[in-house]
């Protein structure tokens, strides 16, 4: 269904069609919107016109009896639209519609000597000729896109913005291009799951329309675009957006469905891989070869775990991405999606020497650092395993991966970070509290009170920067932005609640275990 233009009864009356018009009464309602022009012989409550509409009368129908221009005034207010028009009436419209027209604040327009018939189809042409066009464009589209077949979204976004007359952009979850030019969104609002919004906050409107690739979940991307213009213009780019984010969630939904059946299959070899025994060896190493892939050698495991808004979705979305800069950083080998992010592995035809994991070490740090700079949000911290020869070795490879990768996300405040079990010495007897369920409880019902009343985060923040600095407020301080007199507000705070002394070392090492744990819960 076309949405009406966006016209005022001023706008109408400008018309070239109108030119010999007289408007005799009404004024105050010129810059009513308009939303059809309609002809009526006459004008009568058992049909009135629909509200907005500016009715065109047929003053030849009447004859002399002009009362019914007052009938016709009282029924277009009653019923909400906007104008009369009055063509060739005879004898002349009198004073008293005049000032029925002013208190109604209904314009009264007058034409003399004009055909009615021609004058109406003119003033609807005019008038909806944006709107024909705007049909015209969107069919121009959809034409284009069954010929063409576009199957990329770089170039569906491309041609989306030849048929807007303006920039284009495809943003993800972090608000950053995808495909498109790029198009800052700052602190605009953005569309919600089966909305389309146009924010006004900026010179240029931002029109969003959302991309939800699965029922129930959240938006995955944006089609959004800025105008400066207004009425028919921008109900065109809102039509070409919505059809737009149609095209595209099917587009990307079924690239959805490849990646996560690519997925399942990469997911069902590695599970075999770390429940060494239950399936013959051989039968592991031929799959292993159907997906391109060798554990023949030595293997090295690497685990990369996500924290943010990351659902197992996401996960696979990102997959081409993390392995592409893995392989820029030098890291090459089979990239494996799991709940919380990615395990993988190198495999080497010798043993790699202890020297090289500082280079391997640095390369993934690099990867992340990249990674977690491009996707406000979230943070990635990756765990490297000792080497080991051929699949049982990697087995035990990748579980040390994964227990590095907990220590790391421990470890820093940082979007991201590495470590390597090699090098992790006394920090992994803490391996087992920061895994372990009943400490995580423990966490929670220890830390319950703070967390009752820090709805904005504060309190626990400040109180893990400041055991970690050692108890220093000064520490704490510089590394959370603030004046050190807050620090030592929020700990007695925190102190108050909890009902406990600081000053004893067994209760601070306590509450930063607690901390630390559900840092990496979160």
């Amino acid at each position: 269904m076309v949405s009406p233009p966006a016209a005022t009864v001023r706008q109408v009356l400008a018309s070239g069609a109108l030119r010999e018009a007289v408007l005799i009464g009404g004024k105050r309602g010129l810059d009513a919107a308009v939303s059809d022009i309609v002809l009526r012989s006459r004008v009568d409550a058992r049909t009135p016109p629909d509200r907005g509409a500016a009715v065109v009368l047929d003053a030849a129908r009447i004859g002399d009896n002009l009362y019914q221009v007052d009938v016709a005034l009282r029924v277009i207010s009653g019923a909400g639209a906007v104008a009369l028009i009055v063509v060739n009436p005879d004898p002349e419209i009198d004073m008293g519609a005049q000032r029925l027209a002013n208190r109604l604040g209904v314009p009264l327009a007058v034409v003399t000597g004009a055909d009615v018939i021609a004058l109406t189809y003119r003033l609807r042409a005019e008038f909806w000729a944006p709107d024909v066009e705007h049909v015209a464009e969107v069919h121009r589209l959809l034409a284009s896109l069954r010929q063409m077949r576009v199957a990329d979204p770089e170039a569906f976004v491309e041609l989306l913005s030849a048929a807007a007359h303006t920039p284009v952009c495809l943003i993800g979850q972090d608000r950053r291009p995808v495909a498109g030019a790029g198009i800052e969104i700052g602190e605009r609002r953005l569309a919600g799951a089966e909305d389309y919004l146009v924010d006004h906050s900026a010179r240029a409107a931002l029109h969003s329309a959302s991309i939800v690739l699965a029922p129930g979940e959240h938006v995955s991307y944006w089609l959004v675009a800025e105008s400066l213009r207004s009425g028919s213009s921008q109900r065109l780019l809102r039509s070409l957006l919505q059809v737009g984010s149609w095209y595209l969630a099917a587009l990307l939904g079924s690239g959805r469905v490849r990646a996560e059946r690519d997925a399942r299959r990469r997911i069902a070899v590695l599970n075999e891989i770390m429940h060494a025994g239950e399936v013959p060896e051989r039968d592991v190493q031929s799959q292993l070869v159907e997906l391109g892939w060798s554990a023949s050698g030595w293997n090295t495991g690497l685990h990369i775990k996500l924290r943010g808004p990351a659902d197992p979705g996401r996960i696979v979305d990102l997959h081409a991405e993390m392995s592409d800069r893995l392989a820029a950083a030098g890291i090459e080998g089979p990239l494996v999606e799991r709940n919380d992010g990615w395990s993988g592995w190198m495999t080497d035809a010798a043993e790699p020497p202890p020297e090289s994991y500082s280079l391997v070490l640095e390369n993934l740090d690099v990867a992340l650092a990249g990674f977690s700079a491009a996707h406000s949000g979230l943070q990635a911290h990756g765990g490297i395993g000792r080497p080991y020869p051929d699949l049982t070795g990697l087995r035990r490879s990748l579980i040390e991966a994964a227990e590095a990768a907990v220590i790391a996300n421990a470890r820093t405040h940082e979007p991201s970070g590495v470590a390597h079990i090699d090098r992790l010495g006394v920090q992994r007897v803490l391996l087992g509290w920061f895994s372990s369920d009943d400490f995580t409880s423990y966490a929670g019902s220890v830390l319950e009170p703070v967390l009752e009343m820090d709805t904005e985060g504060d309190l626990l923040e400040t109180l893990e920067a400041y055991l970690d600095a050692s108890c220093s407020t000064t520490g704490a301080a510089h590394r959370l932005g603030v004046h050190r007199n807050t620090v030592s507000n929020r700990v007695r705070r925190v102190a108050d609640v909890l009902g406990i002394r600081l000053d004893d070392p067994e209760v601070r090492l306590s509450l930063q275990l607690a901390c630390r744990v559900l840092r990496i819960n979160r």
